[in-house]
């Protein structure tokens, strides 16, 4: 109404004026005009007025928000960010009608995390695309974007100490930049994934040297036991390497979380290729020690490099099984995808042994959350009509496949305190143009978004869920 005002206090300024900004510039388009911000939360609210507390509220956890609404709306945190999901709220509700109902509302997601992973590598994704997709994730609450930045196919970033590996059309350190400062507004932590060891051969089709070559018996046994993406972590140049790349690229991002992929590095049908992973394991890790405390050691080695910078080291899940002596340091976080590591002949650990082994997980599991091209029998888009009626954070699903089976089902307690929340990966080359994966993705996110915070369904059916969509988020 003529009049309003966001209404912040005076001790609490610093902290509050940049979401106040955020918040009046979010709403003019919806309300047609720019509210004035002003300081003063002791004098008398005036009808219309928006009040933004920043402290303590009780029965409130710290990424929620109270919302009360009578003559003027009172959004409450102990969070920033709770306060600017306050503000998507009293968004979302203008943007159904042209008032507020009264009342008092305390909201808060019941998974901490809720997110996007974006593949750079294989699609090169420009900066005002991705820029547009954290407005739209800002709009639904979600706070995470992981960008998966190197591949087989392509390296996706620029480098000033490999320029030699970077491929066409990469994310500059401008881009970059832009990203993590419109992140950041937003309250979404950026997470960079530079996938090593494996996955590697956009780096070593540069630097030959460093790959894991192989010594033992190549024959009609293992038809496809060799690739040439593997970094050789036994060798000490192989590390060095290694070293410079997180010495460049950890300063570019401020966030919280650094990903070193870590996936489908040596699966059991290449054990025998590659013998000097077992000496090199037995001779560094004494009696006992395996193939599979090769890739343990060198997470637990960059883990050191990370934990240096103050951030926490994530990686995939399906190096985690196999025998041996060296387990994974608890501190790394998992984002889990499949049941079955590649040729699916290496174990994996369970979501439930995972969280009951003290780490915390991350359900990226292929179903519901891959968007990616069908690959043989297996599909990749699960139908989000059905997600959206019948699957829940809790359930960790393997691959499903396109006659609409899913191959496996593991559930954990929904409470569980290790259970981090759930992640849309999406993976390329896709048969599309990034307008159509925007489009695509952007139903897919909303649902992420509902299963996460998980409160009661805004709609009965999912044709009436993307309604309100369309409504609140458009």
């Amino acid at each position: 109404m003529p009049g309003s005002r966001i209404v912040i206090g005076r001790h609490s300024a610093a902290g509050l004026r940049a979401e106040a900004r955020e918040l009046a510039d979010d709403l003019s388009p919806v309300i047609g005009r720019r509210l004035p911000i002003v300081l003063g939360l002791a004098q008398r609210a005036r009808p219309g007025d928006i009040r933004l507390r920043l402290g303590a509220v009780p029965n409130v956890p710290a990424d929620g928000y109270r919302l009360r609404i009578g003559r003027a709306a009172a959004a409450a945190a102990s969070s920033r960010a709770g306060l600017f999901d306050a503000g998507r709220t009293l968004i979302q509700l203008l943007r159904q009608h042209r008032w507020l109902p009264r009342g008092t509302a305390r909201d808060w997601p019941r998974y901490r995390q809720r997110g996007l992973m974006l593949d750079v590598a294989r699609t090169a994704y420009t900066r005002q695309w991705i820029v547009r997709e954290l407005r739209f994730m800002a709009g639904l609450k979600l706070n995470v974007l992981h960008l998966h930045l190197t591949d087989d196919q392509r390296w996706g970033i620029t480098s000033r100490r490999y320029p030699d590996v970077v491929g066409h059309q990469p994310l500059n350190r401008a881009d970059i930049a832009r990203i993590v400062a419109v992140a950041r507004r937003l309250h979404i932590t950026v997470v960079p994934e530079i996938d090593m060891p494996g996955h590697m051969a956009a780096f070593l089709a540069k630097h030959p040297a460093l790959e894991l070559k192989p010594l033992g018996l190549i024959d009609a046994a293992h038809p496809t036991a060799y690739f040439t993406d593997k970094l050789d972590v036994t060798k000490p140049a192989a590390l060095r390497a290694v070293r410079r790349i997180l010495d460049e690229y950890l300063p570019l991002f401020p966030g919280r979380y650094w990903d070193l992929g870590a996936d489908e590095y040596l699966p059991l049908g290449q054990y025998a290729v590659f013998p000097q992973l077992a000496t090199y394991a037995i001779a560094r890790y004494g009696v006992g020690a395996t193939e599979s405390d090769v890739i343990h050691g060198f997470i637990n080695w960059v883990d050191g490099i990370v934990r240096a910078h103050h951030k926490t080291l994530r990686v995939w899940n399906d190096q985690l099984g196999g025998t041996g002596v060296v387990p994974v340091n608890r501190d790394v976080v998992v984002d889990w995808w499949t049941s079955a590591s590649v040729d699916g002949d290496l174990p994996t650990v369970s979501p439930g042994t995972l969280l009951a082994r003290g780490y915390r997980v991350l359900n990226a599991g292929w179903y519901p959350n891959y968007y990616a091209a069908d690959v043989g029998p297996i599909s990749g888009k699960a139908d989000m009509a059905t997600v959206y009626r019948n699957w829940q954070v809790n359930e960790f699903d393997g691959q499903e496949l396109r006659t609409g089976l899913v191959t496996t089902r593991q559930h954990v307690a929904a409470d569980a305190p290790g259970l981090l929340g759930d992640m849309l990966a999406v993976w390329g080359p896709l048969a599309e143009t990034t307008a159509q994966t925007a489009a695509g993705i952007r139903p897919r996110l909303a649902v992420v978004a509902q299963k996460s915070w998980d409160s009661p369904r805004p709609a009965a059916s999912y044709a009436g869920f993307l309604h309100l969509l369309a409504t609140v988020n458009p």
